[in-house]
């Protein structure tokens, strides 16, 4: 992932000597998909590619995408040609932005053939727009909560299968679940494990069984985003569709979020040190026997603090796929 930013780096310093000419260099060994500069200072792909129908230009907050678009470029030697070509812009001068977006559109790139035809490009685009349509000031609690889970799946002992078990959308009851068991992840911007529970969080179905972590998320100056979590994990993972499977999760969840999360930083070395599993039957709860049949919804707050909390070692002797992969 590192390469398409350092392409990105030396493009910078290839500034074109005529005007109206796009500096770009080729990726993926093709000759098709270039990495250029927009006219703004911000990186665009460009893919060679003519629609023979007319298709709408789209201009989202965060990227633009232009079809059919007459492009003059000068390459790495000097050549200058002129080519058709679907442009893929970004529309921030964030830096960590910047380096987010190259890495997931050059991600999603890698799925296209040599030499991919308009349909199956239409569909990788489709993508493109789709995780970007998601994506105003952050609301802390969505950055601070995401930033737990990303941490909980840097630290686990198989990432890959936590992947497949979290939550299809940032609405479902459990953070991770995998058809059997479930995960809960508790975050605290304080340095005390009183956290909050929907009392139907705390209860899983009859033959399952849940763990709640909590952790520690305390903003800092310095520390590390929620960029830096991914690409913690992706230096433990190699599969693209499970990368590509995350990076869709991380657009949900943030929605127009997105750019603004990467200013939260957050304590990383305290988060690790002080994780904590709890089995969700140490926790004191209310029965739901005791919740007259009118009263829906309830919710209220613990403090774990005192409760006994289980060890890796002991989740790995766990018969749970889940639980061992933590």
């Amino acid at each position: 992932m590192e390469q398409i930013c350092k392409l990105y780096s030396d493009l910078q310093n290839r500034l074109s000597e005529k005007t109206g000419f796009t500096p770009v260099v080729d990726i993926l060994k093709s000759e098709k998909l270039l990495l250029g500069i927009s006219e703004n200072r911000t990186p665009m792909f460009l893919i060679d590619c003519k629609f023979e129908n007319a298709v709408a230009d789209l201009k989202l907050e965060c990227i633009s995408v232009l079809f059919n678009k007459t492009c003059k470029v000068i390459d790495d030697d000097k050549q200058e040609y002129s080519r058709i070509c679907t442009v893929i812009v970004l529309n921030s001068e964030n830096y960590d932005f910047q380096n987010y977006f190259l890495e997931v559109i050059y991600l999603l790139l890698q799925n296209l053939p040599t030499n991919p035809s308009s349909e199956q490009i239409k569909k990788e685009i489709d993508k493109i727009v789709t995780l970007f349509s998601y994506a105003s000031k952050a609301a802390m609690k969505t950055v601070q909560g995401l930033w737990a889970e990303l941490l909980v799946i840097s630290q686990s002992q198989n990432p890959e299968y936590l992947i497949k078990a979290w939550h299809s959308t940032p609405k479902s009851k459990f953070d991770f679940n995998d058809g059997t068991d479930k995960i809960e992840v508790k975050s605290s911007s304080a340095m005390e494990r009183i956290h909050a529970f929907a009392l139907e969080q705390l209860i899983p179905n009859e033959n399952s069984k849940l763990i709640v972590v909590s952790v520690f998320a305390v903003q800092t100056g310095v520390g590390k985003n929620i960029a830096d979590l991914r690409t913690i994990i992706f230096s433990r993972i190699h599969d693209l569709q499970i990368q590509s499977l995350l990076d869709s999760i991380v657009f949900q969840t943030l929605g127009s979020d997105l750019e603004s999360s990467f200013d939260y930083c957050f304590d990383y070395q305290l988060a690790v040190d002080e994780i904590r599993f709890f089995d969700s039957n140490s926790i004191p709860k209310i029965k739901k026997e005791n919740i007259p049949v009118e009263i829906s919804n309830v919710k209220f707050s613990c403090n774990l603090s005192s409760l006994p909390y289980m060890t890796k070692d002991e989740l790995n002797l766990s018969q749970s796929n889940l639980f061992r992969s933590l």
